[in-house]
C-alpha cells in the first residue's frame, strides 16, 4: 500500500500532524527549509550587537595575550543564571581607516568569566521590531573601557581575516565576514570578544565590527 502524500507547499501551526511534500510529478520533496537563519529569526532568537566604529589604537582587551579587566572596545558575554546559551553565527568587521603597523590575523577569544562591568551597546532582534530582548550582555567602546571584575581572553581559533603591515590600499574593501554558524557557543558564565594579533599596533585606526548569534534553552 502507498503512503499518503501531499503535493504543494502547506500552512501550518506548530503541533499540527502533516504527510510527506511530493513535488508536481511525484518526487519527494527534500531540501533546506528556505534560508539558512530563516526559522530562528522568524522565532525571534536571533540577535546582532555592533560597534559602528572604535576610533584610536585597538583597545589592550581586545590584544591577543591582554590582561585580565583590561579596556576592551567589542566583547559579549553570557550571565550564569540566563539559562540560556549564545550560538555564534556570524562575525563582520571592516575597516574604515587605519594603519597597521603588525600583521596577522584576528582570533575568535574567550573569557571564562563574566565582568562585573555594566553592559553598554544596543542589542538588537534581528526579527525587526519583534522579538523578546536578549539574554547576553554586550560590551561596546569606540574608546575602550576596562572590563572590570574580568579574567584574561583566551584564543580559541583565528578568524577568517589577517592584515599584513601596511596601510589598507584604496579603494579596495578590507572586511572579513566570518561564518562562524555554530561552531562557537557561549554557555552560561562565559564570554567572546575578537582578539588581534600580539605586538600589532595600528595608528589612527577607524574600523567598525558585529556579532549575531542564537539563543537556545541551555542544557
Amino acid at each position: 500500500m502507498f503512503p499518503q502524500v501531499r503535493v504543494g507547499p502547506q500552512v501550518l501551526s506548530d503541533g499540527a500532524l502533516t504527510q510527506d511534500r511530493v513535488s508536481k510529478d511525484g518526487a519527494l520533496v527534500d531540501c533546506n527549509g528556505h534560508c539558512s537563519y530563516q526559522e530562528a529569526v522568524y522565532r525571534g532568537n536571533v540577535y546582532t550587537m555592533v560597534l559602528a566604529a572604535a576610533t584610536g589604537t585597538v583597545a589592550a582587551g581586545n590584544i591577543a595575550g591582554a590582561a585580565a579587566a583590561a579596556s576592551t572596545q567589542f566583547a559579549l558575554a553570557n550571565p550564569a543564571s540566563s539559562g540560556k546559551a549564545l550560538v555564534l553565527l556570524r562575525f563582520r568587521l571592516g575597516y574604515i581607516s587605519a594603519t597597521m603597523t603588525g600583521a596577522g590575523p584576528i582570533f575568535h577569544g574567550t573569557l571564562s568569566g563574566v565582568p562585573t562591568l555594566a553592559p553598554s551597546g544596543t542589542i538588537l532582534n534581528n526579527q525587526l521590531g519583534g522579538g523578546a530582548g536578549s539574554v547576553a550582555r554586550g560590551y561596546t567602546s569606540a574608546g575602550g573601557a576596562a572590563l572590570t571584575g574580568g579574567p584574561a581572553p583566551a584564543i580559541l581559533m583565528p578568524t577568517n581575516f589577517a592584515n599584513t603591515a601596511t596601510i589598507p590600499a584604496s579603494p579596495y574593501l578590507v572586511s572579513t565576514d566570518d561564518l562562524i554558524d555554530g561552531s562557537i557557543i557561549i554557555p552560561p558564565g562565559q564570554g567572546w570578544l575578537p582578539l588581534w594579533q600580539n605586538g600589532g599596533t595600528y595608528t589612527a585606526a577607524l574600523y567598525a565590527c558585529s556579532i549575531t548569534w542564537e539563543e537556545i534553552l541551555y542544557p
